[in-house]
C-alpha cells in the first residue's frame, strides 16, 4: 500500500486508487478530483501499483512461511 503522509493527503486535491488481483490484472483503477493525468502518468501509477503489489505478495508469503516453520504439527 503507498498510503500518503498526512501532509501530502491535505495538499492533494485529488486521489488515484489502483485494485489488482493475484494475476496483477487492474480490477479497479479509480481518480477522485486533482488535476487531468495523461495516460503517460497512468501508466506509470499503475506500474508502481504493480510493484508494491509485488513486495506486499513476498511480505505475506515470507511471514506465513515462518508461521508455519514455527507450528509443531503432529499427525496422529
Amino acid at each position: 500500500m503507498l498510503d500518503p503522509s498526512q501532509l501530502e493527503q491535505r495538499l492533494s486535491a485529488g486521489l488515484v486508487s489502483i485494485a489488482l488481483n493475484a494475476q496483477k490484472e487492474i480490477c479497479v483503477l479509480q481518480k477522485l478530483g486533482g488535476v487531468p493525468l495523461g495516460a503517460d502518468d497512468v501508466l506509470r501509477l499503475v506500474d508502481i501499483a504493480v510493484m508494491k503489489a509485488k513486495e506486499m505478495h513476498n511480505l505475506v508469503e515470507t511471514r506465513l512461511q515462518e508461521d508455519w516453520a514455527g507450528r509443531n504439527v503432529e499427525i496422529r
